[in-house]
């Protein structure tokens, strides 16, 4: 109701700076009533040209600064939407007032006390992200990333589906600095979201020891855990995994045809072989061959470890 007058009043001309100045001592208040009010109204200014035009925007940036961290939920609310809003604006000083943006919006969405500011914080976030670029983004991309991850498996349905948006808005800033890590994140991500669904528990939190936390994910180690507790928890599971690592090898991308050769040795290396009555050693070894002479020295290589792993002669023996 309040953004409502505030917004009628702004279209209808009448606010005045004489008018801002007198409602900007509200602003610290112990009245919350005035404060929630006082913020509100800031907030819509910040979509409003005068915003610049009348020389607010620099002392109204740092209340709404201010205000983010105030002991009022709404107020922080109120605060960090009209940090959003300076994309209606302003948004050619959005990249000017980028870092100072991105630093209170990210603290935001830790907010221990209120889903609605995460969410607030969230809707500004893609707001802001649309007026920059990666380079723009700069070291806040990974704590960005970092912190919207967590909402992923959220309660808060909401929470989900904006992490989602913005995850995907981050998707299309990417181009080449953050490509790697990125990607690291989406592969964090994937494994979060799917583990759960086969209902292992034990598996579930062996793979989570390797994703929680900003360590550098090492994915052979990772491959290597799913393919033991595979082995010792669902071995029609680990058979399913290993028909379809195979089929990989023949992929049109060398990164994805060495991969699949290595997971294949950590499959065959890691499971008891009196329970791989499934596997057919002479296609994979001769498979292995074909991939020796792969184009791509790369895939050679990694075919020729896992064929030296794999001790043919005494498997084909029992």
């Amino acid at each position: 109701m309040r953004e409502c007058v505030c917004w009628l009043l702004l279209r209808s001309g009448l606010i005045t700076p004489e008018i801002v100045q007198s409602l900007l001592p509200w602003v610290n208040s112990p009245s919350e009533n005035h404060r929630v009010t006082s913020t509100a109204f800031l907030a819509q200014l910040m979509s409003d040209p005068m915003l610049r035009e009348k020389k607010f925007l620099k002392p109204v940036l740092h209340i709404l600064e201010e205000k983010s961290q105030d002991r009022n939920s709404i107020v922080r609310q109120m605060a960090v939407r009209g940090l959003g809003n300076l994309v209606y604006g302003a948004p050619e000083k959005v990249k000017k007032h980028k870092k100072f943006l991105m630093v209170i919006l990210i603290r935001a969405l830790s907010d221990p006390f209120s889903s609605e500011v995460i969410g607030e914080s969230m809707k500004a976030v893609a707001k802001v992200l649309k007026e920059l670029k990666e380079k723009d983004i700069g070291s806040s991309f990974r704590d960005l990333t970092q912190e919207i991850r967590t909402y992923f498996d959220n309660e808060d349905d909401a929470l989900r589906l904006w992490s989602f948006v913005l995850f995907g808005i981050l998707a299309r800033l990417t181009k080449r600095k953050w490509k790697g890590y990125f990607a690291e994140q989406e592969c964090r991500a994937t494994f979060h979201l799917c583990v759960p669904f086969l209902g292992l528990k034990r598996l579930q939190t062996a793979v989570n020891e390797h994703l929680d936390g900003t360590a550098e994910l090492k994915p052979e180690e990772l491959q290597v855990d799913i393919c033991r507790h595979l082995a010792k928890e669902n071995a029609e599971l680990l058979e399913n995994l290993y028909k379809s690592t195979i089929m990989y090898f023949f992929s049109r991308w060398e990164e994805i045809r060495a991969v699949a050769a290595k997971l294949a040795g950590i499959i065959l290396e890691h499971t008891d072989r009196q329970r791989m009555k499934w596997l057919n050693l002479d296609h994979l070894l001769m498979s292995l061959q074909f991939l020796k002479k792969d184009p791509s020295p790369s895939v050679q290589l990694v075919a020729t470890e896992v064929l030296n792993d794999i001790c043919p002669g005494r498997v084909l023996g029992e």
